[in-house]
Order: structure tokens, then C-alpha cells, then sequence
């Protein structure tokens, strides 16, 4: 039966020790890691974000992490594949390049997608993730604990999308169109490929609202470690507000027969957040067969708009578009195609500014002013 570990830890100074604690309640990292051992540490680095920004993962928890596996031993590697900013910019703004310095682990951009065997019953019969992810003895998972606007919260199992190389990543956006529930399954398909030995959440501080990079930052106050990550996902989801029916990575393990019925849970009490988590609406999801898709795009769902006074004309919306929507003309004005547009909002998660907003489809509009009448 896999085991949740929460502990409160107000501040990253206490990090270190809640990690340990956590850890202990799984039966210690040396029950995890062996002398010799392999090991990708793979944090949440979706771009050169500094850490007070809420939203990558914090370098104290990695530290702390990547200290354990070399007290086991370990070999560890930290990597991640960002989806545009160059790596080594990553590297030094997040600050976990420093850790890497300091401690002397490999700090590496997850590259040389490999195949994998496709998985009997899996949706997907090719999918490709990082040749180091793939041979490496053992994997630890440190995402960060935050909403998402396509996926409503990406918690443990979303963040080993990670290790899907670099532009692929919105490759898969743009394979799986308008349906989350496909883009969850390939999200479920992947964990079941890595199965990472530890996932340890940082929550000290997260994101509420339009995350996993233009939100709020939250202070959440825990660390939480589970030998399952999507057994993770199943404890924390209800904790931020959310219940598996909306959840698409939770709807997808229950359809794939993946959702765990028993988890036993450790550490402190921890009530429900209050006040309650700001959620990201979820007017694009799947609400109409598949033939439907165009009134589903053009009156249901959310498109992106541009802010034109916040932006600072980067381009990184039109670069990680892989349905070529997005034109930047003078002026630094952005023109969208929504007719090729998919809506997965990777303009959006990518934009280091927040310039690019997500506007409500018509129908959506109209029910919110009858609900304020």
C-alpha cells in the first residue's frame, strides 16, 4: 500500500527537517536508494523564474533532497527540459544550478528522447521521453505544489511531463487538441512508464489562481512525500478544493483502472485549505463530442488574448505554438487564429509577463451576468 507523508513546514529555513521527517515516514531514503545507485532528481524548472516567484521548485528542497540520495551513496543528476527558456538561464535563475555547484551534482537539460514500449491498454502507442529518465535506477520527483489553467492543478504526476524533451511538449498539446482527458491519459501513461521511487511536494509555498506561472503565490505551509506520486495527487487535490470528478489526471487513473483505493496517510493533521484555494475556472474542458469541437472552441472555451501594455514583445507565445496561431506584427501587437488555435494555453503558461490573457467563451459570459442578476 503506498503511504502520503504531510508535515508542516512553515518556512524553506525548515525545510531540510521536514523532508527528512517526511521521508522517515516512508521507512527512510535509505529504504529507497542504494550505494551506487543512479538518480535523476527531477524538479519542477518550467522556465527562468526566480524563486520567489512561486513557480518552480524552491532550491532548498532540492538541496536538502539531493544531500539525502549522496548521504545514501547515490549518484545523483538534476535535470529538466524546459519548454523555451535556454537551460543554463533556467539553471541560474531558479537557483538550482547553485546547489548543483555546491554540492558538485550535475545540473542537465533532459535531452536524446528515447522511445518507450507502449503499455498494454495505453492510448498512446509511441511515446518518447528523455534517454536519462528512462535508464536512470531510480527517479525522484520534486514538483510544485500549484494550479494549472488546462489541467486545474499539477501536482506530482503532472511534473514528470518534464521529462518529455523540450518543443515535444507542445507537440503533445497539439496532438491532443481541446480534450484534457487525453492529454491526462498521456499524463497517467508516462508516471506508469517512470514510476519514480519518491515524490516530495514542495508546498511551502505554491500558486493559486491562473498558474503554473501567471498565478498568485500561496503559502501553503507543508512538505509532503509518498513513494506514489499519484497516490500523492489523490491526497493533495482534496486538501486544495478538488474533487477527482474534476480533476482530468485523477478522472484519467480511474478510467484506466490506475486510481488507488487504499493509501495510508502520515505525518500532521491537515485540514483543508481555508480560505479556500483560487482555482482556475474550467470552461474549456470537454464538453462536447469531438465532431463539435468548432462551437466548443468558438462559445465554451477560453482563448488568449494580449494584454499589449504588459508585454515586452519576447515572442515566447508565438515559439511554443505549434499550431502556428500566433503572429506578432508591429508594435509588438499579437494576432490570433482561433480557428487553429487548440486552446492549451501554452501562450499563456509560457509568458513571462502575464500579458497574455485568457478571455471567457461567449456562452460562459452570458451565464455569469445572468448568475450575477
Amino acid at each position: 500500500m503506498p503511504t502520503v507523508s504531510i508535515r508542516k513546514c512553515p518556512s524553506y529555513g525548515e525545510a531540510e527537517r521536514a523532508i527528512m521527517t517526511a521521508i522517515d515516514d516512508l521507512g527512510g531514503m535509505t529504504h529507497l536508494i542504494s550505494p551506487g545507485d543512479s538518480v535523476l532528481i527531477k524538479p519542477n524548472m518550467l522556465g527562468a523564474y526566480r524563486p520567489e516567484s512561486n513557480v518552480t521548485t524552491h532550491p532548498d528542497v532540492v538541496r536538502a533532497v539531493a544531500r539525502m540520495v549522496l548521504d545514501c551513496g547515490g549518484r545523483p543528476v538534476i535535470g529538466d527540459s524546459p519548454g523555451i527558456d535556454p537551460f543554463p538561464l533556467v539553471s541560474a535563475r531558479t537557483g538550482i544550478g547553485e546547489v548543483g555547484k555546491t554540492l558538485g551534482v550535475p545540473v542537465l537539460p533532459l535531452t536524446d528522447s528515447i522511445p518507450v514500449a507502449a503499455k498494454e491498454g495505453g492510448k498512446f502507442r509511441k511515446i518518447e521521453l528523455s534517454r536519462i529518465a528512462v535508464e536512470s535506477d531510480k527517479i525522484i520527483n520534486i514538483p510544485k505544489m500549484k494550479t494549472h489553467c488546462q489541467m486545474t492543478l499539477t501536482l506530482g504526476v503532472k511534473n514528470l511531463f518534464g521529462t518529455v524533451v523540450a518543443q515535444r511538449k507542445a507537440e503533445w498539446h497539439y496532438k491532443v487538441g481541446l480534450d484534457r482527458d487525453v492529454f491526462a491519459s498521456l499524463l497517467v501513461e508516462i508516471w506508469d512508464h517512470l514510476r519514480p521511487c519518491l515524490t516530495v511536494m514542495d508546498g511551502v509555498w505554491g500558486m493559486e489562481g491562473r498558474g503554473p506561472s501567471n498565478g498568485r503565490g500561496r503559502h501553503f505551509g507543508i512538505i509532503s512525500a509518498s513513494d506514489d506520486a499519484l497516490a500523492m495527487d489523490q491526497v493533495l487535490s482534496p486538501l486544495m478544493g478538488v474533487k477527482e470528478r474534476d480533476f482530468p489526471l485523477l478522472r484519467a487513473a480511474r478510467a484506466t483502472g490506475k486510481i488507488l483505493e487504499d493509501v495510508r496517510k502520515s505525518g500532521d493533521a491537515i485540514a483543508p485549505f481555508v480560505p479556500r484555494v483560487d482555482l482556475p475556472k474550467s470552461d474549456s474542458l470537454r464538453l462536447l463530442p469531438s465532431w463539435m469541437d468548432r462551437i466548443g472552441k468558438t462559445f465554451l472555451s477560453s482563448r488568449p488574448t494580449q494584454d499589449v501594455k504588459k508585454c515586452i514583445g519576447c515572442q515566447k507565445c508565438v515559439q511554443v505554438c505549434q499550431a502556428r496561431a500566433i503572429n506578432m506584427g508591429p508594435d509588438k501587437v499579437l494576432s490570433f487564429d482561433y480557428d487553429r488555435c487548440i486552446r492549451c494555453y501554452c501562450c499563456h503558461e509560457m509568458c513571462p509577463v502575464d500579458a497574455i490573457k485568457l478571455q471567457k467563451g461567449a456562452i460562459l459570459r452570458v451565464l455569469d451576468l445572468l448568475g450575477r442578476g
